[in-house]
């Protein structure tokens, strides 16, 4: 994979993340239910490995970009 593919992949990731994440306040916001909420911070916790994730791999893009 090239750094535009690369590119490419994380914005659309960021995009997904960016959904999700409002999916879930979306959910918060109309539900209050204690099972909810375990699922809910359950999927908080994904989102968030996820924008992890995606810094990870913009940080190696920078790295190689700066490399070439």
């Amino acid at each position: 994979m090239d750094s535009q593919d690369l590119q490419n992949m994380l914005v659309r990731i960021d995009e997904r993340v960016k959904a999700i994440q409002s999916d879930i306040r979306e959910i918060n916001e109309s539900r209050q239910c204690a099972s909810n909420q375990v699922k809910i911070k359950t999927l908080e916790r994904m989102v968030w490995g996820c924008v992890a994730f995606v810094a990870a791999i913009g940080v190696r893009t920078a790295i190689e970009i700066m490399k070439n």
